[in-house]
């Protein structure tokens, strides 16, 4: 355990030459500046106008993610060639285990600021139909139907190239916002980018129709798919990482 704290603030020390950590704080505080502003004098329903943000939210994360993890792999490779990572007396996976403990860290306080941010915002240019513990909830999801994200943009950045992740961090997006649609339904558990978008819309149509019971049919079997797939991927990452020897494909 101290080895990974030790692992986790040596990458915080990384990360503070870079812009990583104020881009946690510039995108949610951008994103609130121009919902809110626009939400002051938009006729939506209030159901309508928190909806949208979240969706919108939920959309933009697989971008943001390769976007991130791609920066962290850049640094590494940058900095010797992922020497650091493969020359450290620390085993591999603690390394793995401490960036995407780093990862999740940065990710929540930039979600609850996005979240808890215009919740607090919101009740001056509206009416919050939500309370504070289902604005909670919905970080919560955020965070972690996106596990898999992390891990997978992980893989991507470090063993082929930013470019790769980005992409694919597009791609999700579209498809997220895709299967919101009538065309993710019975689809969507198999779609990992679209878990939280489905988790968030089921909640908030559920408490807005006042009802004890989720709409959605496919939901339970979402949760399961969700759970197991990110849990093997763990597994599966720290294998692969452990034996990884640095290899990268160029751009």
């Amino acid at each position: 355990m101290l080895q990974l704290i030790k692992l986790i603030k040596a990458d915080i020390l990384k990360l503070k030459s870079t812009q990583m950590i104020w881009m946690h704080l510039y995108i949610p505080l951008l994103g609130l500046i121009i919902f809110l502003g626009y939400y002051s004098f938009s006729p939506w329903s209030d159901f309508n106008k928190i909806s949208a943000y979240l969706q919108i939210l939920c959309i933009v994360f697989p971008i943001l993610i390769g976007i991130i993890t791609s920066m962290v792999a850049d640094q590494e490779y940058t900095a010797g060639g992922f020497q650091n990572i493969l020359t450290s007396s620390e085993p591999k996976c603690l390394t793995f285990t401490s960036k995407l403990i780093l990862f999740l860290l940065l990710g929540t306080l930039s979600t609850i600021l996005a979240v808890i941010g215009f919740y607090i915002g919101y009740s001056f240019v509206g009416n919050n139909i939500y309370s504070i513990f289902i604005n909670l909830v919905i970080v919560g999801i955020l965070i972690g139907s996106n596990v898999f994200q992390y891990i997978l943009h992980f893989f991507l950045s470090f063993r082929f190239s930013k470019g790769v992740s980005i992409g694919v961090g597009i791609a999700e997006s579209f498809a997220s916002a895709l299967f919101l649609t009538g065309m993710g339904d019975g689809r969507w558990p198999f779609v990992p980018s679209s878990w939280s978008i489905r988790f968030v819309e089921s909640l908030l149509v559920k408490y807005q129709n006042g009802s004890s019971v989720f709409i959605d049919p496919d939901l339970h079997l979402g949760v399961i798919i969700s759970i197991v797939v990110t849990v093997l991927s763990i597994v599966i990452m720290l294998v692969w990482f452990t034996r990884w020897e640095g290899n990268k494909l160029e751009e």
